[in-house]
């Protein structure tokens, strides 16, 4: 599994509203791995998954050339991290909408007063808390987010790490026949089988939030296998925080099947392990990877702010 820390930045001039108008900056020796890109440095995190993005100030607007690059580097490399960004919670909400727009899809994480589409990740030694199993993001929506950007604000001096596994290479590493067979199968996605339905009654013993949820958001169905709209390339999309059942097989064959599919994510060749730092943001894209958030850290404090990145069409 790759390393818990990043390598040290490579120094490579940082592109903002200064250059907008300018030849592109000369990239770093790690760009020659990338030729295409030209605005900033891609850096592989691991052979399968992950890159890390350098020359970037995010404090400053990108041009629509750099705004391009970023969104393919996200789509090949399923999640990009960058280092010691300085943000406000504005320069975060501009930042992500690189990638598509912003807004509240989710009412259960508190926000942000001035910047509602900013959702409050946080732990802390009265109210521990990690999302310590492996999900793609609200797939209980008939379109679901398209990704997510992370950015760290408070971390714990020892542990807290987030995993990332590829969807993509999970169903490249199957059989022929076990693909075929795959993508004539869908399955049903819902939030009550994540625990927020005890949530919703431990704030609300009557009832009525909860009943109030599942008519707003009733179960929802997705393709077992999906299409990526700008790699091409086919994703396994079922995770074991929302995915209840496949539609069409008796109980007991659905179980087998989706524990069989829920094991690939845990494989370590298809992930990629990021230690934070205060400063850190990752920014993933939810249609081809899961995330893991490794609860190995309590009583420390942990607190984030994170953005969905939402389309009108997901795939």
């Amino acid at each position: 599994m790759q390393s818990a820390s990043l390598p040290r930045p490579v120094r490579v001039p940082r592109l903002g509203a200064s250059h907008l108008h300018e030849s592109p900056a000369p990239m770093s020796k790690l760009n020659d791995l990338h030729p295409a890109y030209t605005r900033f440095a891609v850096e592989p995190y691991t052979p399968t998954i992950g890159a890390v993005i350098h020359g970037l100030d995010l404090r400053q607007p990108l041009d629509a050339a750099t705004q391009a690059e970023l969104r393919q580097a996200l789509a090949a490399h399923g999640v990009i991290f960058f280092r010691d960004q300085q943000l406000t919670p504005a320069q975060h909400v501009a930042f992500t909408r690189t990638f598509g727009e912003v807004a509240e899809v989710k009412a259960f994480f508190p926000r942000l007063e001035a910047h509602p589409e900013v959702e409050i990740v946080e732990s802390t030694a009265e109210r521990p808390k990690a999302s310590s199993n492996w999900h793609a993001d609200i797939t209980w929506r008939e379109q679901p987010p398209l990704g997510t950007s992370l950015y760290a604000q408070v971390i714990p001096a020892h542990g807290g790490d987030t995993l990332w596994a590829s969807l993509t290479a999970a169903y490249a590493s199957l059989p022929p026949a076990f693909q075929a067979y795959l993508e004539t199968l869908t399955a049903v996605h819902t939030w009550e089988i994540s625990g927020w339905t005890e949530y919703l009654l431990a704030k609300d013993a009557s009832g009525e939030q909860l009943h109030t949820a599942r008519a707003k958001y009733p179960p929802v169905e997705h393709p077992v296998v999906r299409v990526h709209p700008i790699t091409g390339k086919k994703v396994l999309y079922v995770n074991p925080t929302f995915t209840s059942h496949i539609k069409g097989l008796p109980r007991t064959q659905s179980d087998a099947l989706l524990a069989q599919l829920f094991a690939l994510p845990q494989v370590p060749e298809f992930q990629a392990r990021l230690r934070w730092q205060e400063g850190t943001l990752a920014v993933w894209d939810n249609r081809s990877t899961q995330h893991y958030a490794v609860g190995d850290f309590f009583p420390q404090h942990r607190k984030l702010h994170r953005i969905t990145i939402t389309s009108a069409q997901t795939f």
